[in-house]
Formats: C-alpha cells, sequence, structure tokens
C-alpha cells in the first residue's frame, strides 16, 4: 500500500475533547493520512481553520449547518460568506451545508435553507471547491437543486438508504460517503454491493457514537476493510482506488 492512502472525508474534530495528537497517531497508524473536519457554526469554522493549520493531517471544510442557518439574520449571513470568501483558500471543501427537513418543516425555513444551500454551491464553483452535504428527509431536494445549479464537486455524506437516489447522484457523478453503519446494518451493506466504487468515499462523523462508544478516524480501516468485504476485493485495491478518488476531488 505504499504511497497509498485512506481518508476520512465527514468528522468534527472540532467538537473532540480528548487529546487531537492522540487521535491523529492512531489515524496514521491506520493508514489514514488526511482527515477532513467538516463546520457547522461561525465559531467551529474559525477553529477548524487552526486546526487544519496546526495539524498537516487534519483539513477543514467551512460552511454553515441547515439547522443552524435559519437562526442567522440577514446581517450575520453576509458577514459570514464574507468570512468564507476571505478563508476559502485556506479550505479544502465547503461543508458541512446542505438541507435539513426533519427538524426544520416549515416552509419559510426550508426555503432560507434552500437559498443559502445556492450561494454555496455557487461559491463552491467559483472557487472549484468540493461540497460536503447534509440531506436529512430531503435526499431528493438536495438532487434537484444540485442539477438545477448545476453543481460539480459533490460529496453527500450518509446519502446510503436509498438505492434508486444513490444510482441517480452516481449518474451525476456525485460521490457518496460511508460511515460506520456499514459494519452492521444489513440493508446498508447491501445498497453498497450494489453501488459503484468509483464514487464511494468513507467517513466517520466523528466524534458521534456508534455502539456506545465514540467513534475516531482510525475507524476509517474497519470501514474500508467492510467494504472490501462486500465488493469482494481486498483492501490494498480499495486504498489505491481511494486513494485516486481523494486525489481527484481534492
Amino acid at each position: 500500500m505504499k504511497n497509498n492512502f485512506l481518508f476520512d472525508v465527514h468528522s468534527h474534530i472540532d467538537l473532540v475533547e480528548e487529546d487531537i495528537n492522540k487521535i491523529i497517531l492512531q489515524a496514521t497508524k491506520n493508514n489514514v493520512q488526511k482527515i477532513i473536519s467538516c463546520s457547522t457554526t461561525f465559531e467551529s469554522n474559525k477553529k477548524n481553520l487552526l486546526l487544519s493549520n496546526k495539524y498537516p493531517q487534519i483539513k477543514s471544510a467551512i460552511g454553515l449547518y441547515p439547522l443552524n442557518v435559519i437562526e442567522l439574520n440577514d446581517n450575520e449571513i453576509e458577514q459570514a460568506f464574507n468570512f468564507f470568501k476571505k478563508n476559502i483558500s485556506k479550505a479544502i471543501a465547503i461543508g458541512e451545508i446542505g438541507l435539513d427537513f426533519k427538524y426544520s418543516k416549515n416552509q419559510s425555513e426550508q426555503e432560507k435553507q434552500i437559498e443559502i444551500f445556492e450561494k454555496f454551491i455557487e461559491l463552491g464553483k467559483k472557487e472549484n471547491k468540493p461540497l460536503i452535504l447534509h440531506s436529512r428527509y430531503a435526499q431528493r431536494e438536495i438532487l434537484n437543486i444540485l442539477e438545477k445549479n448545476n453543481a460539480k464537486k459533490v460529496i453527500l455524506h450518509g446519502f446510503i438508504e436509498s438505492k434508486k437516489l444513490m444510482a441517480k447522484a452516481a449518474e451525476n457523478d456525485y460521490y457518496i460517503s460511508v460511515g460506520p453503519i456499514v459494519l452492521e446494518n444489513e440493508i446498508i451493506q447491501e445498497n453498497i454491493i450494489n453501488f459503484s466504487l468509483e464514487h464511494l468515499l468513507f467517513e466517520t462523523d466523528s466524534p458521534i457514537r456508534f455502539d456506545n462508544n465514540i467513534v475516531f478516524p482510525e475507524k476509517i480501516k474497519n470501514i474500508a476493510s467492510k467494504v472490501a468485504e462486500l465488493k469482494k476485493t481486498n483492501l490494498n485495491e480499495i486504498t489505491k482506488l481511494q486513494t485516486i478518488l481523494f486525489n481527484k476531488i481534492f
């Protein structure tokens, strides 16, 4: 696996309370070379940029979580986008952005999420940055908006419940990131078996809990090994392909 690595394309290292040096060391021991830490709030953006400046293994994604967007007024949103434009060169991607219609069922709130989401799409196209997307209860809407706005580099976080929508995403040359759920959930495993490896990435969403334990980026190796088993290939081939995809997208 010389010069081939694994990657965590969706985490929240800014929320980790444990020793980050130890987390990075364990990730490196498990061949996880880069960890993308996604931002959710204004403070989260600043912290992730500091983390990426301090640790070469951590790369920041800047953005606003869709549920946090609806809490901001027009002036705060303008200030946020001025910040993003000023600091976009320091980030590897734009995220965690998108739509959440589960916890935001009011039409005006959903429309506000869509408006800001489209602003992020335009920023991503202008700066040639990948979008890391949240799409809870809004997967079909996300795909429609991405198509309408001619979005380019797209990573759909946890977009793994519908074979039909997964296939549609791959047709549009979008990528899907799968996390620890693939280790145990048979429905998700079946969906991954039927999905293109050329459009599949790995994530932990760290520091979420899985099996009552906090997940850290080192878990990517377990995820990759499980996918290799499901796809009837080996970890070396999965790692080689992940390296190609990461370099292509980022």
